[in-house]
């Protein structure tokens, strides 16, 4: 809910705001191309302003999606749509708050690593700490451009769009940030903004990781800057990345604040649901955590007899820095009507479709057997002896066989 944060990366998640009544309603787009809208904000009426939703992701043709809902938000929605929203909570969203007292402090045990890495800076570097202005930002544009030259492949386009677009509007967007220097060599910079009266959020963190020690140093050096303005010190999630955690959980939070996630089920998304655990038997949140976090109409193929859907595939994109994939998953047919045919025709049909797009460079699957891997060959996939590490893609939902070990890729090229 940072206005900052919005703007900055409006390149990447096309951000929108609308007035609806008294409330304020953002619609944004997510990394898998799907329209989602953030908890809408005001006092206003929320069924009224939830219905007025559902009626504009109706109007583009989206499922309607809702990201960033606070507790209250998600009880509301299960509450009073009576069981038609699927909502999950996931670790990687989760906001890390501190006590600002904590991270300016560091007394006790647990932080005692922290304080060695602080003394080791400080013994070894001649250093000066100031405020992010007019004069000195380039320096701070200097250093991300060695931290993105460092991180090479893993350097995100749409970061550093969202960071240049924090440097040009420093000052207009009423941020606040400051360098540490190591030898007069910027070594680590932190920009961020209050976002209610007591708590500040750090937006991004840059560090020189060949001066030891830059990162607890400037980290202990913005809370003893903060630490009698704000008592909490917000530093955002961890996006699913280990490393990123273990650093984050390393300072101790008080508090992981969960963010919820929910979709409103048509009848054909809930008949959708009920095959899949039919099928593979997971669970109810598994699933959930699946719709809302992959599914969209258009990359799910379906077959209906009498009136309700009794085969289904998915198409999920994954993406890295090599190529583009088209991955089906959840292949599934009600058993009453298995060897007809159907799934056939669904992978036929799966296949024209993700070679019409023009937008991957292959077709991807895992198949769960011997006798699916046969199946597949028809339909000109190959064995690659490939293991897919779905953690490569960004990705901690498990799209595999719940067998890491038989996570292997059959391929089709795409003609």
């Amino acid at each position: 809910m940072s206005f900052a944060n919005i703007y900055c990366w409006q390149q990447t998640y096309h951000s929108q705001i609308a007035v609806w009544g008294d409330m304020l309603i953002i619609r944004f787009t997510t990394d898998l191309g799907c329209t989602a809208y953030m908890q809408p904000i005001g006092a206003g009426d929320k069924e009224a302003v939830t219905n007025a939703i559902l009626l504009d992701a109706q109007s583009i043709g989206q499922p309607p999606l809702f990201f960033g809902l606070n507790n209250e938000w998600r009880e509301f929605l299960e509450r009073h749509f009576d069981g038609h929203f699927a909502t999950i909570s996931l670790p990687e969203h989760a906001d890390y708050i501190y006590l600002s007292q904590d991270l300016a402090s560091l007394t006790g045990r647990k932080y005692q690593p922290k304080r060695n890495h602080i003394n080791r800076f400080v013994a070894k570097y001649d250093y000066h700490f100031e405020p992010i202005n007019g004069n000195n930002i380039d320096h701070c544009r200097a250093l991300n451009s060695k931290w993105c030259y460092d991180k090479g492949e893993r350097c995100s386009m749409s970061e550093q769009m969202a960071v240049e677009r924090f440097f040009n509007n420093f000052a207009t967007l009423g941020l606040e940030g400051w360098i540490l220097y190591a030898s007069n060599v910027a070594v680590a910079f932190a920009i961020g903004s209050a976002v209610n009266h007591d708590t500040f959020c750090i937006h991004i963190e840059k560090i020189d990781s060949d001066f030891e020690g830059a990162g607890a140093m400037i980290n202990n050096l913005v809370a003893t800057e903060l630490q009698s303005r704000y008592k909490y010190i917000n530093r955002e999630d961890d996006l699913g990345i280990e490393g990123l955690r273990r650093s984050k959980m390393s300072y101790y939070p008080i508090e992981l604040l969960p963010k919820y996630s929910a979709m409103y089920l048509s009848k054909a998304e809930r008949e959708i649901i009920e095959l899949w655990q039919k099928t593979f038997g997971d669970s109810a949140e598994d699933i959930s955590e699946f719709i809302v976090r992959f599914y969209h109409p258009d990359r799910c193929l379906t077959h209906n007899e009498q009136e309700r859907i009794v085969s289904m595939l998915h198409i999920v994109p994954l993406e890295d820095q090599n190529s583009r994939s088209a991955y089906i998953y959840a292949v599934a047919t009600d058993e009453q009507y298995r060897h007809r045919g159907i799934a056939s025709q669904l992978l036929t049909r799966a296949i024209e479709h993700i070679e019409k797009s023009a937008i991957y460079d292959r077709i991807i699957l895992i198949p769960a057997s011997k006798e699916l891997e046969c199946f597949y060959q028809k339909f000109g996939f190959e064995a690659t002896g490939e293991h897919i590490d779905f953690k490569a893609y960004g990705v901690t939902y498990d799209l595999g066989t719940g067998n890491d070990e038989q996570n292997f890729v059959m391929s089709r090229k795409i003609h």
